[in-house]
C-alpha cells in the first residue's frame, strides 16, 4: 500500500507539473484529463493548477475536471 501511495504522489506531481508548465496547451489539457481519472485524490493538484494558470482554456479544463470529480462523489 505504501508503494502505491508513493507512486500516486509521483504521478500526481508529474501530471500537475506538466499541466502547469508545458508550452503545449494540448499536453496541459491531457495532463488535466488524466489527473481527473484519479478521483478525489487529484483535487489538490487540479486546484493548484487552477490557481496558477494564466490561460482561460486551461482554467476551464480544470474547473470541468473538478466539477466532474465532485459530481461523482455526490
Amino acid at each position: 500500500m505504501w508503494v502505491s501511495k508513493l507512486s500516486d504522489k509521483k504521478i500526481f506531481f508529474e501530471l500537475k507539473e506538466r499541466a502547469k508548465w508545458s508550452h503545449d496547451s494540448v499536453e496541459k489539457k491531457n495532463a488535466i484529463s488524466e489527473l481527473s481519472t484519479h478521483g478525489d485524490g487529484a483535487l489538490p493538484a487540479l486546484e493548484e493548477i487552477l490557481s496558477v494558470t494564466a490561460y482561460d482554456e486551461i482554467r476551464a479544463a480544470c474547473m470541468e475536471a473538478i466539477k466532474a470529480i465532485r459530481g461523482k462523489e455526490a
